[in-house]
């Protein structure tokens, strides 16, 4: 066998030992598969132990490299840490889940297909609650949750109602006995029962306001129960406007545009970034897009995967970029037709660098 042949060989061994594992932009539908993480349980309010791992696939079993994975609360009013996953070299992505306060707990793993834009939920996770009250009584005080304000956007004619929902069911089981709320920082008042009285241990609350100044509010809501614990405070915004007669007319705000290098997604760059309405008109953001450099504006992704809040997360993986400095622009828009301001800030790809196998540089 001559030299030639064998540094042959050995290049080739090389590249197959490199693709085998999973390759970038395998063909075929992709599919999901839970890993570990379904099936747990935990207390309301609190992180589960354990993160929810699943695995991306393509049509041969193979493992999908750079996907982005989106874990979505769909019931139980619980929160997850990140939002968003790539997948790693196994084709594996992971999250941190915090359950809500309602029976039914389930999150799904979702994405888009790069190719079509089409929808697609691959796994999902359940867990239950432990509502189990503590050996020496009732000391967990209760929960607030559903903080909303209404109407939002309103005149400074308006009266803006706050309402919340306080529950001791799943800590500890006593009764609501009342309910405050803190406007602004500065304005602790009382709130009434929904219902007309105290008396159970899940409460609607409400309180109503007048003549608020123009501008972006905050309202807090904490309640306390029959054992005497007072609660932490649950909070929303809303805006007080003349503009438009009472219409939402100012387009959102982005901000914390980031640009991420990614090496295990085929040298991407995963671009982030906020986009937010809440003190500009207090729609739900409706979308958003983002522009390298000189180039066209494409849509990015709610990280949650839906636009349907105030204040959206949004990313998109950008791959093929040239080595050098780019400029990256991002911008939104919400359910009132306004389209916000762009956001840009500079980045820098590096090079790609190419090792020389050992054989071929002992041949030089």
């Amino acid at each position: 066998m001559t030299r030639r042949y064998r540094v042959g060989l050995a290049a080739l061994s090389i590249v197959v030992a490199c693709t085998t594992p999973g390759d970038v932009g395998d063909p075929g539908p992709i599919a999901m598969s839970v890993v570990s993480g379904d099936g747990q349980q935990g207390r309301p309010g609190e992180e589960l132990p354990d993160p929810l791992v699943a695995r991306v696939e393509n049509s041969r079993g193979r493992p999908v490299i750079g996907q982005i994975v989106n874990f979505r609360v769909v019931s139980g009013g619980g929160s997850v840490f990140a939002g968003a996953a790539i997948s790693n070299r196994d084709g594996l992505v992971s999250e941190r889940w915090t359950l809500g306060f309602a029976d039914s707990q389930r999150v799904e793993a979702r994405a888009v297909d790069p190719a079509t834009g089409e929808p697609l939920t691959f796994a999902v996770f359940t867990a239950t609650l432990n509502d189990s009250v503590p050996p020496g009584g009732d000391s967990i005080p209760p929960i607030t949750s559903n903080v909303h304000a209404s109407p939002n956007p309103a005149h400074p004619t308006d009266s803006v109602a706050i309402t919340a929902l306080v529950s001791d069911s799943f800590t500890g089981h006593s009764t609501i006995a009342g309910a405050e709320v803190l406007l602004d920082s500065v304005l602790l008042q009382a709130m009434l029962p929904q219902d007309g009285s105290f008396d159970q241990q899940n409460e609607g609350v409400t309180r109503t306001f007048v003549g608020l100044a123009l501008g972006g509010h905050f309202a807090c809501v904490r309640g306390r129960d029959s054992a005497g614990n007072v609660g932490a405070f649950s909070c929303t915004s809303f805006t007080i406007t003349n503009g438009g007669g009472g219409g939402d007319t100012l387009g959102p705000v982005t901000l914390n545009v980031t640009a991420t290098h990614d090496s295990s997604a085929g040298d991407s760059t995963l671009i982030r970034a906020e986009v937010r309405d809440t003190f500009t008109g207090g729609s739900n953001i409706a979308g958003a897009e983002m522009r390298v450099d000189s180039g066209g504006f494409v849509a990015m992704f709610p990280t949650d995967g839906a636009f349907d809040q105030q204040n959206e997360r949004v990313n998109r993986l950008v791959v093929g970029l040239a080595a050098g400095s780019h400029t990256v622009c991002v911008r939104g828009s919400d359910t009132a037709g306004n389209t916000g301001d762009e956001t840009c800030i500079g980045f820098s790809v590096a090079a790609a660098t190419r090792e020389v196998p050992q054989r071929a540089r002992r041949q030089r």
